[in-house]
Order: structure tokens, then C-alpha cells, then sequence
């Protein structure tokens, strides 16, 4: 498999990484995050990625990932930039009503692992 579009509630986002070590292959990725109202924002911030899957270190080129401004969408961001070392283009498509510009500048700077890297922003 080397394409994927995958909608992931917030309280199994851990979980992610081990899901895409299934797909070694995966060279792009779209993202949607669903939060969980009964999430609590200490279990949010307690969201933490354990491991790096062979996909994030070999061949994912794009990631498309709808975003809301939410913590948990923030971290899943950081966490792509910082690991991925194929990534090419990371286009985030943002809610421009509903996020924090602080929180977004903040997430433009992020190293990125990969040095070809580009974040585009797309408004909604």
C-alpha cells in the first residue's frame, strides 16, 4: 500500500505509529483527526508516540492532515516533521475561524528532519 486516507479519533492517536508500521511502503498519507468530547485535556496532553514506523524513516513523501487547532493535532504535526526523514511536502489545511496563529507560527518552526520539506498552508 502506497497511499492512505485515514480519519483517527483523539484517543487512540497513540496508536498511530504502530498502524502505519503496517504499511512500510506508504509514500502519502491524508490525515483527519476526530476529538473526543469526553477526552479529557490532561489525557490530551499525555498523547506521546513511542516509536518511529519504516514508512516516517524511509518512504513517505506527503502528508495531507486537515487541522483544527487542537492539541492533539499539534502534536501529531510535530511529531511528522521531527521523524519523518523522506517527507516532501506536509500541506496542512486549516480551519483559519477555529485556530490559534500563535500555536500555528509556533508549529512553522519546527525542525524538520527532512531538509526538503515544505509545510504549505491551505485555508478552508
Amino acid at each position: 500500500m502506497t497511499r492512505l486516507d485515514v480519519i483517527v479519533c483523539a484517543s487512540i492517536l497513540q496508536w498511530l505509529p504502530t498502524f502505519l508500521e503496517r504499511c512500510p511502503n506508504l509514500t502519502s498519507l491524508e490525515l483527519e483527526l476526530r476529538n473526543d468530547e469526553e477526552m479529557h485535556p490532561r489525557e490530551m496532553n499525555q498523547i506521546s508516540f513511542s516509536s518511529v514506523p519504516e514508512c516516517l524513516l524511509s518512504s513517505l513523501e506527503f502528508v495531507d492532515f486537515a487541522i483544527w487547532g487542537h492539541f492533539p493535532e499539534m502534536k501529531l504535526v510535530r511529531y511528522l516533521l521531527k521523524s519523518s526523514t523522506s517527507l516532501k511536502k506536509l500541506t496542512l489545511n486549516v480551519n483559519h475561524d477555529s485556530i490559534d496563529y500563535d500555536i500555528f507560527n509556533e508549529l512553522l518552526k519546527i525542525p524538520r528532519r527532512s531538509t526538503m520539506c515544505e509545510v504549505v498552508v491551505v485555508d478552508f
